[in-house]
This record gives C-alpha cells, structure tokens and sequence, in this order.
C-alpha cells in the first residue's frame, strides 16, 4: 500500500501534538525545490525539506508561530519568497510556499479519510475555513482558479515506479536499504521466508513465492526488474519470463559480461529474440562504478535507477 502525505500528517504528530505542512505551491525561476515539495513542523522539530537554507529556515519559523495559534478550521497561511541578497541565497528565483495547520479535529477528518483509500488527489483553496477535497484527478500539482478563489491541487504520493527484487542475499538487502528513501514501489521476492531480514515497517513489500518467474505476469506493466538470485539456473527463469511477457520498462541481471553473453546464448535458442535480448541488462548499474561491495553495488544500481526513472518521465528510452 503507498503511503501519502496523509499517513505523514497523521502519523507526525503521534503525541497528539498539532503540525504544520509546508508545502511548496508556485515557483518561478531558478528555485532550489519543485512544487509539492513539502515538510511538516511541530512545535519540537521539521521533518522533510523544500529546499534548505534561509528559506527553510523562515518556513519553520512561520510555521512554529502559526502552531501558536487558533484562528478558524482548516487554517492556512500563503507565503511568498524571493530567493534573493534578502535571503543571502543566489537561486534568483520565487517561491510560494503553503503553510496548513492541523490540529486535532483536521487530524481526525484525515484518518478516516486515509483508511478509505479511495482516492489519488487533493484539492484545497489557499484561504483557510475550507476542507480538502478529495478525487482522482491525475493533473500534477499546481494553483489554479475556481469560483473566484486560489485553489492548489496535488497527488497524495508522487508517480513511482514498481521496482521488482529478484533474491534476499547480500546485494538484494543492500539495494532494499539504498531504494528505501527512494521514490520507488519496491516488492522483494524470494523462494524462502529464511533468506529475507528480520521484517521491518520499511514500506516494502516482500513475497515469498516458489516460481518467482510468475511474478512477471502479475507486475504492472513498465515495472523496472532487477534479478539476482542465488541460482543462475533461477535468475535464467525469471529473464526468460520477463522478456516473454514483454511489458517491463527495465530488466536487470546482476552479472559480468560473461555471465550476460551465456544467458544470451542459451535464451536465444529457447526462441526468444534478439530484440527481447536487447532488453536485458547485465552488468548492471552506473559503468565505471568500480566496487563488489553489496553497498557500493548498491549505490551504483540505485543511482542508473533514478536515471532511467526520470528517462521514463520524460517518454524517452528506458534501456
């Protein structure tokens, strides 16, 4: 299940204290964040970032001074920055941010609302005294006008990638930590509940399942696919499906060149393609990246990960 913003909302202020969401609404300009980049400020702390520095730093400011406050429901306060000498930042460009105060009542709403899950969108004016809406309007997040008001419209999680893990060794729980924090749906398999980690409230989903392979029809389709299981004879399986199924954004086989050129050899003469075989990549990961460190294997997989993700946003190639 995809955690939002909400689950964050409501979750943050686990002592029954009030937060404040700060969450970035326009930008013009060189700007150190884009819109819906949010953080959320209690009386005690700030968790998340729009950007760092004077700007955030007067964010929180604003936002501990409205936590001193009770004016109306659904309170909301507009801010405007230039990104200037005033602020002792060199961006240049313009921000607004949108500061929204929940106390108990708004906190309430937002966990029966959460339990539902039948909806992907938020809508809102920038006055306060307005409850959300709610819908599955797929338009990014953005202000525009309604009814003579300012409204600002934004999804509940950001678009992310399925991200499919083939094995729970040593580069498979490496890669699970460093995607984690990542903007991606990442589901674990394996064919023994003995090989995963002692389980954790990481937000990833595991799956214990005897033919891995099978898990390539059930993906949704553009889901990226990252193999590395203990058995060559397995990894060989699970290639041969996906390719087969011919719906995934990415496949990725943890390997040398010499590995990838024997599964080239034996697929082909099952009958898959050369074009299906175009679409397997092995080695994987950032090339030039020198390191077998599960961490470091790790990093360089996570980071050609983002590239491909942000080729995938654009409608460019994915392989």
């Amino acid at each position: 299940m995809t955690r939002t913003w909400i689950d964050d909302v409501v979750d943050t202020a686990t002592n029954g204290d009030d937060v404040v969401r700060a969450v970035v609404v326009e930008t013009r300009g060189s700007t150190p964040r884009e819109v819906g980049a949010a953080m959320l400020v209690t009386a005690r702390e700030a968790v998340g970032s729009i950007g760092g520095g004077a700007l955030e730093y007067g964010v929180i400011a604003e936002a501990q001074a409205l936590l001193k406050t009770r004016l109306a429901s659904w309170q909301r306060i507009e801010m405007h920055y230039h990104l200037g000498p005033e602020l002792n930042q060199c961006c240049g460009g313009a921000v607004t941010v949108l500061l929204e105060r929940y106390c108990e009542d708004e906190r309430a709403s937002l966990s029966k609302l959460r339990l539902s899950r039948g909806f992907t969108a938020v809508t809102r004016p920038v006055a306060t005294g307005v409850a959300p809406g709610f819908s599955h309007d797929p338009a990014p997040a953005g202000l525009f006008d309604h009814a003579g008001q300012r409204w600002f419209r934004e999804q509940l999680a950001p678009a992310a990638p399925h991200v499919y893990i083939y094995g729970a060794g040593h580069v498979g729980r490496a890669l699970v930590r460093a995607l984690q924090p990542l903007p991606f749906m990442v589901t674990w398999l394996d064919i023994s509940s003995e090989r995963f980690p002692v389980a954790t409230d990481d937000g990833v989903r595991r799956r214990i399942i005897e033919t891995p392979a099978q898990a390539a029809a059930q993906a949704p389709a553009d889901s990226f696919h990252l193999v590395m299981t203990y058995s060559h004879t397995l990894d060989e399986a699970i290639v041969a499906a996906i390719l087969r199924d011919g719906r995934a954004a990415y496949l990725g086989l943890i390997g040398s060149a010499t590995k990838a050129a024997r599964f080239r050899q034996r697929l082909a003469r099952t009958g898959i393609s050369n074009e299906q075989l175009d679409r397997l990549v092995c080695p994987i990961g950032m090339p030039g990246l020198v390191g077998k460190e599960p961490s470091i294997i790790a990093a360089s997989i996570a980071a050609d990960l983002l590239i491909r993700r942000q080729q995938v946003d654009h409608k460019t190639a994915a392989f």
